[in-house]
């Protein structure tokens, strides 16, 4: 997934001060790594709201219904590997986890190994299916709110050049 930015102005003060600001190697890694940071956390909390970033609440999980707790955090496995990574051009933030893909997007699990799965549910029993079908539970990307934070942060970072 990937999401740009483009700032336009005609404001010859805010044109000097981001070509400042961006002439420099050093202020533009703090420019993104303070966004991803920003990102980052912003995605972390929507665990915390078990909802994506549109606000759209996540269909609960059938292990948080039947185990207690909440959807997509078992282990906290998922939501403490959401990072960011600062490039020479901008930030990327996101998981490595191989099975977020399947949780953010939603999937339709298949039997690789037979004609069915197997797995336990509460109380002892077993169930075997065909396929499985996890619902999409976007926990990456930007809405309003994100928007607004970053063109804050940028704002902060080039509030000096104005004045």
């Amino acid at each position: 997934m990937s999401v740009g930015i483009r700032i336009t102005t005609t404001d010859g003060r805010a044109l000097a001060a981001m070509a400042q600001l961006m002439m420099t190697a050093e202020n533009k890694t703090r420019l993104f790594d303070e966004i991803g940071v920003s990102l980052t956390e912003s995605a972390r909390l929507r665990f915390i709201d078990q909802a994506g970033p549109d606000g759209q609440p996540w269909a609960p999980s059938y292990r948080a219904t039947n185990q207690g707790g909440e959807t997509l955090r078992d282990k906290g496995i998922l939501i403490n590997s959401l990072t960011h990574v600062v490039l020479a051009d901008g930030v990327e933030y996101g998981t490595n986890v191989p099975y977020a893909g399947p949780l953010h997007f939603g999937a339709v699990i298949r039997a690789v190994n037979g004609p069915f799965l197997r797995f336990k549910v509460p109380g002892g029993g077993w169930v075997r299916k065909k396929a499985v079908t996890l619902p999409a539970r976007p926990f990456l990307g930007i809405n309003a709110d994100d928007e607004q934070t970053i063109s804050d942060i940028i704002n902060d970072f080039l509030r000096p050049g104005l004045q």
